[in-house]
């Protein structure tokens, strides 16, 4: 994996709207640590538990017209008074509005709450909802209530806006909209009718509200394959509003556009962007080759095209 001042210098150069991604990866590395409070506290609790309350409704933290805001409804619980913290089973962590309205809600199997911070961590499986947005499962959760952000560390899955994308951990900041992928990402989606997938080491959405998978950065052996053209490249960018995805190689190593149409042709260069609406291909220090009956024959090279 990149380093975070590799990733820093990426999507300072890549990212298109205003998004302050040293502050946003100097507040997960906080974030981490909390998880890792979380994470060893849990056994230490759960072996205090002798005989929990069951079907309980616990609250975690209030607006300031006094109704709550968040809350932990369980199928047992046991409160540590002292320590401040709530062990549940069966547990679903809620967000509401102050009319009442759910905002989020995270189910999972079992679950150590902190009251004092408003975070928490999940054992087993988990599946975090955001009323109108993004659906998240893994295994293994940290999730913060105050800052709206979940760390899944297993098996993750996000599902927005049609699209499905999988990987072995990710972040995910509501509050920032955005969300980071590690190991094995794998997005598979659909534009105007033109089925596309995305693979990569790490990637980062940036999601809108409603839904709105607006622009997504992958990073690391980038794979694309949409509808026959199939793409490899060090780092690529997706954008929702241009339909279109923009390919970058790394030095020494182009990147690669194949077409698996009858032309069978191959185009390399430093950027290829393509539409994933259209035929239309731009490609910046361009070298051509074309299959002829069996040959790959070189067809020039140049600039952009």
């Amino acid at each position: 994996m990149r380093s975070s001042i590799e990733i820093l210098l990426i999507l300072a150069a890549m990212s298109a709207h205003a998004f302050d991604s040293a502050a946003w990866l100097g507040q997960r590395a906080m974030l981490d640590r909390e998880a890792e409070r979380l994470r060893a506290a849990y056994p230490k609790f759960r072996d205090r538990v002798t005989q929990p309350a069951e079907n309980v409704l616990i609250p975690v933290e209030s607006h300031p017209d006094g109704s709550v805001k968040t809350s932990v409804v369980a199928a047992r619980a046991h409160i540590f008074l002292q320590e401040g913290f709530v062990w549940a089973e069966g547990v679903e962590i809620r967000q509401m509005r102050p009319d009442g309205t759910v905002e989020s809600r995270i189910e999972a199997e079992n679950c150590l709450v902190d009251r004092s911070t408003k975070s928490g961590w999940t054992e087993g499986r988990a599946h975090a909802k955001y009323r109108g947005e993004a659906e998240l499962e893994g295994e293994n959760v940290y999730f913060s209530a105050a800052e709206e952000y979940v760390k899944i560390f297993t098996n993750t899955v996000l599902h927005a806006e049609g699209r499905v994308l999988k990987s072995v951990r990710a972040d995910y900041d509501r509050h920032e909209g955005v969300a980071m992928f590690d190991g094995d990402v794998r997005l598979h989606g659909s534009e105007r009718k033109r089925e596309y997938d995305l693979a990569a080491k790490q990637a980062f959405a940036f999601i809108a509200g409603s839904n709105d998978f607006r622009r997504v950065v992958a990073l690391g052996e980038v794979r694309v394959d949409s509808d026959g053209r199939k793409g490899e490249c060090d780092r690529a960018v997706y954008t929702r509003r241009d339909s279109r995805i923009v390919m970058y190689g790394a030095d020494g190593a182009p990147a690669k556009l194949s077409d698996g149409g009858g032309r069978r042709s191959t185009v390399e260069g430093s950027r290829i962007t393509f539409w994933l609406d259209s035929e239309e291909v731009e490609v910046v220090d361009s070298s051509v080759q074309m299959e002829t009956k069996g040959l790959k024959v070189p067809i020039g090279q140049g600039g952009e095209k």
